[in-house]
């Protein structure tokens, strides 16, 4: 056997052993169940209002809202709403209103992560490095609900925790995967505040979600570079 076929068959070996490695690693379930999960925020009291998900129109024509806006009227504690692995914390700037974004990250499993974006509405330093500072997350921590991520801190700028759960790269509403008791929760401040939780959607297609798509092109990159080297082979 030379060379080129024995690459190969070690290549695709250690890319699934890469795979299985870090998802080791991070302590993240090598499975695709779905999740249950529980509210993420301690004081559903603070929660004056809730913007649904799939809203059309989100911020531009042909957009959908994809999570649940939990919009505050005070500080609130922002908490695991599922047992899993912190995969990453980022800080960027929203490019719709030029506020920061907190996004913590937390993989469920091979297929599912909640990303909770944490949004104050501040636009100055001094208030988002305080936001930043009540934010006590590390890159390979495992949370069990209830577990406290961080404060999300008040401002009059529409601050809010915008929830999201993403199922093979695709975006899904939260509220269909909660526990009974966290959608009690949700449909009260939804009955006492006039609000929608969620708008009818489409059920995802698994087959065309991004992590599926790319896959599904890998697979056939490499298969096809299979047949070249077998037939030059020859």
């Amino acid at each position: 056997m030379n060379k080129k076929r024995i690459s190969l068959i070690v290549v695709p070996i250690l890319a699934i052993g890469m795979v299985v490695g870090y998802s080791y690693w991070m302590g993240i379930p090598m499975n695709v169940t779905d999740p249950s999960l529980e509210f993420p925020i301690t004081e559903p009291d603070k929660i004056e209002r809730l913007s649904a998900y799939h809203t059309p129109d989100w911020g531009e024509p042909g957009v959908f809202h994809n999570g649940i806006d939990l919009v505050i009227s005070e500080n609130v504690t922002i908490v695991s709403p599922v047992h899993g692995a912190i995969i990453s914390y980022s800080e960027s700037i929203n490019s719709y209103g030029g506020n920061v974004l907190f996004e913590i990250d937390i993989a469920i499993n091979w297929a599912w992560t909640v990303n909770l974006v944490l949004e104050p509405g501040f636009t100055d330093t001094t208030n988002n490095s305080l936001q930043s500072s009540y934010i006590d997350v590390g890159i390979g921590q495992q949370v069990s609900p209830g577990d406290e991520l961080g404060i999300l801190l008040y401002s009059e700028n529409y601050p809010h925790l915008h929830y999201m759960l993403v199922n093979f790269g695709s975006d899904v509403c939260a509220y269909n995967y909660s526990t009974p008791t966290a959608q009690d929760i949700f449909n009260d401040i939804a009955t006492d505040s006039n609000s929608t939780i969620l708008y009818p959607y489409p059920a995802p297609n698994t087959i065309l979600s991004p992590v599926s798509l790319i896959v599904i092109g890998g697979s056939a990159i490499y298969l096809l570079i299979v047949l070249v080297v077998i037939r030059s082979g020859k």
